[in-house]
């Protein structure tokens, strides 16, 4: 089961020919992130608490259609893989069902002081990434891909 999260596509986020800019799919598929964070418990209060957050170590994004002011954006998340301190995400953000930018995405755990250096991830928090795992369709799923993402 993905996770979903919706936004709009806002003029600050256009260029001169009125197109979504690159950088603005990032932000996009970051916010979903966000998303994903706050559903399994690396919220805000989780962060505050323990001095740890997640940093993104790996992208690949491939743009597939144009996106323009106001159009309204989907992000379904998939979990493909989970281990002790990083999570590998595929997304798929859709405009009226059509895919316009998939997005491959590998998270690791922080702990931020005294300096930022991965950890582990508390039990309940993996428990619950790994109840969005979907390795069902996998070859599917990345079939498009130029480079591969080390699996986890």
């Amino acid at each position: 089961m993905p996770l979903e999260f919706e936004t709009t596509v806002k003029r600050e986020w256009t260029d001169y020919n009125c197109h979504m800019r690159d950088s603005y799919y990032g932000l996009v598929f970051s916010l979903a992130v966000d998303a994903v964070q706050d559903e399994v418990g690396l919220d805000a209060a989780y962060r505050k608490r323990t001095g740890c957050t997640v940093y993104l170590v790996e992208d690949h994004k491939y743009y597939l259609r144009e996106v323009i002011e106001g159009d309204r954006l989907r992000v379904s998340t998939r979990v493909l893989g989970v281990d002790d301190k990083r999570f590998h995400l595929y997304m798929v953000m859709t405009k009226d069902s059509e895919e316009v930018c998939i997005g491959e995405f590998m998270e690791m755990h922080v702990q931020q002081h005294p300096r930022p250096h991965s950890t582990s991830m508390p039990v309940e928090i993996r428990k619950r990434l790994m109840t969005y795992l979907d390795a069902s369709n996998m070859n599917e799923l990345l079939s498009w891909r130029s480079r591969q993402l080390r699996m986890i």
